[in-house]
């Protein structure tokens, strides 16, 4: 049997996946790498935990880092129906070239699907852990004339970073149940 056209589910997935990995990845990488540089330009009294803060933030820049290279290399492998008609001469093309075709783009969608979801999962955690590195960032040290504010900064940023995890689970979830509901057509291209 001859796989049908694959698309994502929903059908902007691929798009807000490109925003997320080419957009705010990069500019969140380096966020988490100018924040590291400050810690580690500073004195160590100046930040309450500063060796693991540097760890939590370059621990996030590499997860971002490395979610835009895996929706780079996820990239090449997303095409729809339409791109293959625009792309090849279909207008002679046999039965034998099209079920080619179909399963060609089934198989590069599934390669897609595997990257991308990779992609999707560091780019999360790369956002949590920016969160967590920013939060240990404002935690005051020993010589900080302005511990209430700044742990007041902290605990916000700490409740933005388990929001964060909430808000990435919801979605995941009602993504997910999307892709079950449309189940019975094939190339659901959710996150897994």
């Amino acid at each position: 049997m001859t796989p049908d056209w694959q698309r994502p589910t929903p059908l902007g997935y691929g798009q807000g996946a490109e925003e997320a990995q080419f957009v705010a990845a990069p500019l969140l990488a380096a966020a988490a790498l100018g924040l590291a540089g400050v810690v580690a330009g500073a004195k160590d009294d100046l930040f309450l935990l500063s060796g693991p803060t540097l760890l939590v933030l370059v621990l996030s820049a590499m997860a971002l880092i490395f979610s835009i290279q895996l929706a780079y290399h996820a990239r090449k492998f997303l095409y729809s129906r339409q791109d293959v008609e625009d792309w090849c001469d279909l207008e002679d093309a046999d039965q034998q070239t099209l079920r080619e075709l179909r399963i060609g783009q089934f198989n590069d969608f599934r390669t897609w699907r595997k990257y991308n979801n990779k992609a999707n999962r560091y780019f999360n955690a790369g956002t949590v852990l920016l969160a967590f590195g920013v939060a240990a960032a404002l935690a005051p040290g020993e010589d900080s004339t302005q511990r209430p504010w700044r742990w007041f900064a902290a605990a916000i940023v700490l409740g933005c970073a388990v929001g964060e995890i909430y808000w990435q689970r919801k979605l995941k979830r009602a993504v997910d149940e999307r892709a079950r509901q449309s189940a019975g057509a094939v190339g659901q291209g959710g996150p897994q």
